[in-house]
């Protein structure tokens, strides 16, 4: 689902607005920088994981990203994005590794941190307008408009909407010289509180601002700066509809319908062919994939732009997916049945193998994508295929975002294909690597590996040192969470084992 319409162009962040002088770059604390090279690498990462489904991963990379250009407008789209997917899949839980990106000690990070807040509550009008307040807080001029907009949409629905958070956004939008914003939201306020004079003041104060602060939004270095005088009504419509956070079926009707009109006049422009897919897609209908999908294929037989085949193999895996869990859901309420139940199996060996053919062409592709090549990796681990899995992981270990987790998928590898020595060495390797990332649980389950393969090692070649070691390593993890898998019954084996062997463990 597309929450929050079309993305501006990120080439010129910071621009001016409300009387304001235009700034020669993202808006950014006293005494920094913005690195838009090291964030642009980042950027590309976020996007790549966004496009093979790794929503969370693409999250982070995002937030990382606007660690050195917070005022990129294109990430925070982005970024929003990827929540809004991951929470669809996820319920709106993210791991500890992500909760952890920052620490909130520098004004960006709490920023991002706020963005971050309300990314897994979409819908909470408080959280949005903490964001909004960040952005306006170090000047993030754009950002905070662009957060604030939504802001107010969310505060406006609630049950019982919330006078303080109209009067925050007002401070917001003043802050960043967004007076029209400013009046509307304490508009909002006053009808929740009309007695209150000092607000009413405050309000006037703003309206006369805006009227003064005439211009366009668009319009860099012009009063005003944040709205352009309204000619075209119908399009003014089209825009607001398309960044509405929450849009109702006659809105995505209407959104569709404007993009079919705008496609019929111009059928060979590419970013209109886009837009009309993407409506699509958010409606989502059979019909509409249908639609979609005849749009992509024209698209890439006449262009050859990878992006086009990729956005098919996108819905073709949705439409599998679906058939899948009905599948699934089939074999679940009737477990007895045997024909379900290979059914399911099929299904989900059969949407596997698709899974792998996507992420094969997107490889060929995008050879340079070591996140790609991990997600394929981790594809051909799932169907068993554990040596072509190894080629991939091997390479896709010199991004040290990925390290941590790529090695511990390299050394389940060995371990399927019982090279344990190599399984040993890379286990040792990926505790080391991500010992330093601070994630417990991933650390958690690489030790538990560890002591399999040293359990197997100790078994199979009669290893007196693997058995004490693995004995060791399973009494550790006994200590710190007992009930974590077999653990306790694998101490118990590798205990009898080292009384076997006749060592000391």
């Amino acid at each position: 689902m597309g929450l929050f319409g079309k993305k501006k162009d990120d080439s010129t962040p910071g621009t001016a607005i409300g009387g304001k002088p235009p700034s020669s770059g993202p808006a950014t604390p006293a005494g920094t920088e913005p690195e838009p090279e090291k964030a642009m690498r980042f950027f590309e990462h976020a996007k790549t994981a966004h496009q093979t489904g790794a929503y969370e991963y693409a999250m982070q990379n995002w937030l990382r990203g606007m660690r050195f250009d917070p005022g990129s407008m294109s990430a925070l789209e982005g970024f929003f994005q990827s929540a809004t997917q991951h929470s669809e899949q996820a319920g709106g839980k993210i791991s500890k590794e992500t909760a952890r990106i920052f620490d909130g000690k520098t004004p960006v990070e709490k920023y991002l941190l706020a963005v971050l807040a309300w990314s897994i509550k979409l819908k909470d009008a408080s959280l949005a307008v903490k964001a909004t307040e960040q952005a306006a807080g170090i000047d993030l001029a754009e950002p905070a408009f662009w957060l604030g907009e939504k802001a107010l949409v969310l505060s406006r629905a609630e049950a019982k909407p919330r006078k303080d958070n109209f009067t925050r956004l007002l401070e917001a939008f003043a802050k960043v010289g967004a007076y029209d914003k400013a009046a509307e939201a304490g508009d909002a306020a006053l009808r929740i509180d009309p007695s209150d004079g000092d607000l009413s003041g405050r309000v006037r104060n703003m309206s006369a601002q805006s009227t003064m602060a005439k211009g366009g939004f668009d319009q860099s270095g012009q009063a005003g700066g944040f709205r352009a005088n309204v000619r075209d009504l119908d399009k003014q419509r089209q825009l607001e509809d398309a960044d509405r956070i929450v849009k109702t079926e006659e809105t995505v009707d209407r959104l569709i319908a404007d993009s079919e009109e705008q496609y019929a006049k111009n059928p060979g422009d590419l970013a209109t062919v886009s837009a009309y897919v993407k409506r699509l897609r958010e409606r989502g209908r059979p019909e509409d994939e249908e639609n979609a999908f005849r749009l992509l294929t024209k698209a890439f037989e006449e262009t050859k732009q990878f992006r086009f085949r990729q956005e098919m193999g996108d819905i073709r895996l949705r439409r599998a997916s679906r058939a899948l869990r009905k599948h699934k859901e089939s074999a679940e309420s009737s477990p007895d049945n045997a024909e379900l139940v290979e059914k399911a199996r099929q299904a989900a060996a059969q949407f596997l193998k698709m899974e792998v053919e996507e992420l094969k062409l997107r490889v060929e592709s995008y050879p340079t994508d070591l996140g790609l090549k991990f997600e394929l990796g981790k594809k051909y681990f799932e169907s068993g295929q554990y040596e072509e899995a190894i080629a991939l992981f091997q390479e896709a270990q010199s991004d040290p975002k990925l390290k941590g987790h790529v090695l511990g998928m390299l050394a389940e590898c060995f371990l399927k294909i019982e090279w344990l020595d190599e399984a040993i060495q890379t286990y040792r390797r990926a505790i080391e690597v991500h010992g330093e990332m601070g994630s417990p649980a991933l650390l958690l389950e690489l030790r538990y590996g560890l002591v399999i393969a040293l359990q197997q090692k100790a078994s199979k070649e009669r290893d007196a040192e693997a058995a004490a070691e693995g004995f060791r390593l399973a009494s550790t993890i006994a200590i710190q969470q007992i009930s974590f898998k077999d653990v306790r019954g694998r101490r118990e084996q590798l205990k009898a084992l080292v009384t076997e062997l006749g060592t000391k463990p």
